[in-house]
Protein backbone atom coordinates (compact mmCIF):
# COMPACT_ATOMS: atom_id res chain seq x y z
CA UNK A 1 0.00 0.00 0.00
CA UNK A 2 3.18 2.50 0.91
CA UNK A 3 4.70 1.61 -2.40
CA UNK A 4 1.02 2.21 -4.42
CA UNK A 5 0.81 5.64 -2.34
CA UNK A 6 4.29 6.75 -2.75
CA UNK A 7 4.30 5.83 -6.85
CA UNK A 8 0.70 7.96 -7.04
CA UNK A 9 2.00 10.51 -5.34
CA UNK A 10 5.39 10.64 -7.62
CA UNK A 11 2.83 10.78 -10.80
CA UNK A 12 0.69 13.60 -9.65
CA UNK A 13 4.02 15.52 -8.55
CA UNK A 14 5.37 15.13 -12.14
CA UNK A 15 2.11 15.69 -13.75
CA UNK A 16 2.08 18.94 -11.64
CA UNK A 17 5.91 20.03 -12.57
CA UNK A 18 4.97 19.22 -16.44
CA UNK A 19 1.78 21.38 -15.98
CA UNK A 20 3.45 24.55 -14.30
CA UNK A 21 6.43 24.01 -16.97
CA UNK A 22 3.99 24.83 -19.81
CA UNK A 23 2.12 27.19 -18.39
CA UNK A 24 5.51 29.16 -18.30
CA UNK A 25 5.92 28.81 -21.72
CA UNK A 26 5.85 31.82 -23.97
CA UNK A 27 3.12 34.45 -23.75
CA UNK A 28 4.05 36.64 -26.90
CA UNK A 29 1.95 39.84 -27.08
CA UNK A 30 1.19 41.28 -30.43
CA UNK A 31 -0.42 44.95 -30.91
CA UNK A 32 -1.70 46.14 -34.11
CA UNK A 33 -2.70 50.04 -33.22
CA UNK A 34 -0.57 51.58 -35.75
CA UNK A 35 1.09 53.50 -33.58
CA UNK A 36 4.10 56.35 -34.36
CA UNK A 37 7.47 56.39 -32.35
CA UNK A 38 10.63 58.05 -33.25
CA UNK A 39 13.58 55.76 -32.90
CA UNK A 40 14.58 56.77 -29.35
CA UNK A 41 11.04 56.11 -28.19
CA UNK A 42 11.62 52.55 -30.01
CA UNK A 43 14.94 52.23 -27.74
CA UNK A 44 13.19 52.55 -24.65
CA UNK A 45 10.17 50.10 -25.54
CA UNK A 46 11.93 47.10 -23.72
CA UNK A 47 12.49 49.07 -20.39
CA UNK A 48 8.19 49.40 -20.52
CA UNK A 49 7.73 45.77 -21.11
CA UNK A 50 6.54 43.15 -18.85
CA UNK A 51 9.15 40.38 -19.18
CA UNK A 52 7.78 37.01 -19.72
CA UNK A 53 7.61 34.23 -18.14
CA UNK A 54 10.62 32.60 -19.88
CA UNK A 55 13.36 34.87 -18.71
CA UNK A 56 16.03 33.20 -17.13
CA UNK A 57 15.72 29.65 -19.00
CA UNK A 58 18.81 28.39 -20.43
CA UNK A 59 19.50 29.32 -23.53
CA UNK A 60 19.13 25.46 -24.48
CA UNK A 61 15.72 25.84 -24.37
CA UNK A 62 15.48 29.08 -26.74
CA UNK A 63 14.80 26.93 -30.04
CA UNK A 64 11.61 25.13 -28.40
CA UNK A 65 10.51 28.27 -26.77
CA UNK A 66 10.89 29.94 -30.13
CA UNK A 67 8.48 27.51 -32.13
CA UNK A 68 6.07 28.37 -29.24
CA UNK A 69 6.21 31.85 -29.21
CA UNK A 70 5.40 32.30 -32.98
CA UNK A 71 2.81 29.65 -33.47
CA UNK A 72 1.48 31.62 -29.96
CA UNK A 73 1.74 34.77 -32.35
CA UNK A 74 0.06 33.12 -35.33
CA UNK A 75 -2.93 32.21 -33.24
CA UNK A 76 -3.38 36.03 -32.38
CA UNK A 77 -4.67 37.11 -35.52
CA UNK A 78 -3.56 37.77 -39.37
CA UNK A 79 -1.92 41.19 -38.59
CA UNK A 80 0.12 38.88 -35.76
CA UNK A 81 0.20 35.92 -38.32
CA UNK A 82 1.58 38.02 -40.75
CA UNK A 83 4.56 39.01 -38.20
CA UNK A 84 4.92 35.01 -37.20
CA UNK A 85 5.63 34.27 -40.55
CA UNK A 86 8.29 37.21 -41.42
CA UNK A 87 10.16 36.29 -38.27
CA UNK A 88 10.41 32.66 -39.21
CA UNK A 89 11.05 33.73 -42.85
CA UNK A 90 13.78 36.77 -41.76
CA UNK A 91 15.35 35.83 -38.65
CA UNK A 92 17.92 32.88 -38.28
CA UNK A 93 15.83 29.58 -36.82
CA UNK A 94 18.95 28.35 -34.97
CA UNK A 95 19.24 31.49 -32.97
CA UNK A 96 18.96 31.89 -29.10
CA UNK A 97 16.74 34.32 -28.76
CA UNK A 98 12.83 34.35 -28.18
CA UNK A 99 10.41 36.91 -29.19
CA UNK A 100 7.97 38.20 -26.73
CA UNK A 101 6.39 41.36 -28.16
CA UNK A 102 5.60 42.50 -31.64
CA UNK A 103 3.63 45.48 -32.81
CA UNK A 104 2.50 46.66 -36.37
CA UNK A 105 3.50 50.56 -36.10
CA UNK A 106 5.14 53.81 -37.82
CA UNK A 107 8.19 55.24 -37.89
CA UNK A 108 7.93 58.41 -39.38
CA UNK A 109 5.52 57.34 -41.34
CA UNK A 110 6.43 54.09 -42.24
CA UNK A 111 5.08 51.09 -41.42
CA UNK A 112 7.37 48.83 -39.51
CA UNK A 113 7.43 45.88 -37.87
CA UNK A 114 8.59 46.40 -34.18
CA UNK A 115 9.73 43.05 -32.41
CA UNK A 116 11.20 42.77 -28.73
CA UNK A 117 13.35 39.24 -27.68
CA UNK A 118 15.17 37.61 -25.20
CA UNK A 119 18.20 35.90 -25.69
CA UNK A 120 21.12 35.06 -24.01
CA UNK A 121 24.81 33.67 -24.62
CA UNK A 122 25.94 29.96 -25.14
CA UNK A 123 25.58 28.12 -21.90
CA UNK A 124 23.71 31.23 -20.32
CA UNK A 125 20.18 32.26 -19.71
CA UNK A 126 17.87 34.65 -21.73
CA UNK A 127 18.09 37.30 -19.75
CA UNK A 128 19.04 40.19 -22.41
CA UNK A 129 16.59 42.23 -24.67
CA UNK A 130 17.61 42.70 -28.69
CA UNK A 131 14.87 45.47 -30.04
CA UNK A 132 14.13 45.34 -34.34
CA UNK A 133 12.42 47.16 -36.03
CA UNK A 134 11.55 46.18 -39.92
CA UNK A 135 10.35 48.17 -42.44
CA UNK A 136 7.09 46.28 -43.46
CA UNK A 137 7.32 47.06 -47.14
CA UNK A 138 10.71 45.68 -47.86
CA UNK A 139 11.57 43.55 -44.76
CA UNK A 140 15.18 45.98 -44.42
CA UNK A 141 16.36 46.24 -41.01
CA UNK A 142 15.57 50.04 -39.75
CA UNK A 143 16.92 49.57 -36.54
CA UNK A 144 17.96 47.24 -34.17
CA UNK A 145 19.62 46.76 -30.75
CA UNK A 146 20.42 45.04 -27.51
CA UNK A 147 19.92 45.87 -23.59
CA UNK A 148 19.77 43.94 -20.22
Amino acid sequence: MRLLRTAVSTLLLALVCATATACSGPSVVFVDEEASYTLDEIGLLPDALTRPAFEGRPTDDAAQLRREALVELRGEGAGAAELAEFITRSLPTQTRAVPYYGEAALVDDEPVWIVVELWGSEGGTLDRTRTWVFDRATGEIIYSSSGQ
